[in-house]
């Protein structure tokens, strides 16, 4: 039997069930739930991917990774098939915990109800990314069912990769005298510009998150007497944010935040958006008659992924409309995100943008940055790659047209960690989440072809390592 149908099969017979079963489960990463270690939706995430992998995998390692106060990680060890790949190791990583439930799902769907429709599973995790432990194990099992080697394949699948992935490094720690030394990381847990080919990315941005607080009174007062009088703590604020960008055409202003972009990237980039063109931005919901700032698809591809930009994300100190009093408020406060692109000094971005806004007030108001992430991007270093060059084969072979690659605007800042402990091991990254896959929006789901097609490449690949 063909690879492909092999991978289909164990695909709607295994996989389906389990990766439906895992929506199910409320497990939202510990920035959405407070309780996460007495709620134990994680750990319950972990049981369920354990108990499945044991199902397919009876003789393989299997292990859940636990202390008090850390969330747990799920190891897993599957043997060669034959001795002399004994040595060579590839290691899968992907996540299990979730972005929270988001408002707004259609009719008939909800974050924790997993439903297919129109050849998609809809719901919570399934594409970001509960869905990489079963496409690597479908891999895997497919290669040995149809009695193609493989190499030793290592798996870590955590629960903190959408709160930043701060108790993994404790675990590789741990765990790096038993990976080894591997050929690759294989990350799951990424874009894909469209559902026509293998994608891979060479770049993820880093970001520099934290909490602007304004203040210049102890309470609110009347805006009939004192607007005009008294500095208004959100005036100021959007002053301070405005020293960061420029808040129409977004162009950030902190010199730190930028970096040379190299040639060999641009050159990936304009490749990427001549196969994508207009899909490299018509996929964003913009109102009829709303313009991207950027014209040129490359340009835009550029700026999403070796570009810094800031957002304002969240904001507390005003109340809801509905119970807007004539207030000028005591005190404001602002949440920031500014995506930097790889290769920068990242901590001294942040002590630059907190100088920024912390330097010379106006009016002597209070201003405060606290709360600060500051993680970094990363930048594939590999010239001539056996493994993406794999990708590459594979990709005509399942999808009959060559693999794209591109960077990713969003972070993963889990990678550095790992090209920290495992210097030699190439990172590569690929994913299923495409255009209206809507990770950590309503309607959140998984493309059911390309996600089986994306399974057999995998296998192909690790066939060929020797």
């Amino acid at each position: 039997m063909p690879l492909i149908n092999t991978v289909e099969q164990l695909w709607n017979d295994a996989a389906m069930p389990a990766l439906m079963d895992f929506v199910r489960i409320p497990a939202k990463s510990t920035a959405f739930d407070s309780h996460w270690e007495q709620n134990g939706y994680l750990f319950q995430a972990c049981q369920l991917a354990q108990k499945w992998i044991q199902s397919v995998f009876p003789q393989a390692h299997t292990e859940i990774l636990s202390e008090k106060g850390r969330t747990p990680c799920l190891f897993l060890d599957i043997a060669s098939t034959s001795t002399e790949l004994g040595n060579k190791t590839v290691v899968f990583y992907g996540h299990l915990d979730k972005q929270p439930e988001a408002g707004g799902w259609s009719d008939g769907l909800a974050p924790w109800k997993p439903v297919i429709r129109n050849g998609k599973l809809y719901g919570r995790g399934c594409a970001d990314d509960g869905y990489s432990l079963f496409s690597m194990a479908v891999a895997v099992r497919a290669l040995e069912k149809e009695g193609l080697p493989h190499p030793r394949i290592v798996g870590l699948f955590e629960t903190q990769e959408e709160s930043g992935s701060l108790d993994l490094p404790h675990y590789l720690d741990k765990l790096q005298q038993k990976i080894g030394q591997p050929l690759a990381f294989i990350v799951l847990d990424n874009h894909c510009g469209d559902y026509e080919r293998v994608w891979l990315s060479a770049s993820l941005r880093g970001t520099i998150c934290g909490t602007l607080e304004v203040q210049s009174m102890s309470f609110g007062v009347h805006s009939g007497t004192y607007s005009g009088m008294v500095p208004d703590p959100f005036g100021i604020a959007q002053a301070l944010v405005a020293r960061l960008h420029d808040p129409v055409t977004g162009v950030v202003k902190i010199d730190s935040c930028y970096t040379p972009i190299p040639e060999k990237k641009i050159a990936e980039l304009q490749k990427a958006a001549q196969v994508l063109g207009n899909k490299v931005w018509n996929h964003a919901p913009l109102l009829t008659g709303v313009n991207t700032k950027l014209k040129d698809n490359a340009e835009i591809l550029i700026q999403e992924t070796w570009k810094p930009a800031l957002t304002v994300i969240g904001i507390s100190g005003l109340p809801d409309i509905a119970n807007a009093g004539n207030v000028v408020p005591g005190k404001i406060a602002l949440r920031l995100s500014m995506r930097v692109p790889p290769h920068i000094d990242v901590e001294k971005a942040a002590r630059d943008i907190e100088t920024a806004l912390t330097t010379d007030v106006p009016f002597g108001c209070i201003s405060s940055w606290s709360h600060v992430e500051a993680l970094p991007g990363w930048a594939s270093r590999k010239e001539d790659s056996f493994i993406e060059q794999s990708f590459n084969t594979a990709s005509l072979k399942y999808f009959g047209t060559e693999a794209a690659i591109t960077g990713q605007g969003g972070s993963i800042s889990i990678i550095s960690e790992f090209e920290k402990f495992f210097p030699a091991a190439e990172m590569i990254l690929t994913g299923v989440l495409g255009p209206e896959s809507n990770a950590h929006a309503p309607d959140e789901s998984l493309d059911l072809e390309y996600t089986k097609k994306l399974t057999a490449v995998v296998a192909e690949v690790i066939s060929q390592i020797r």
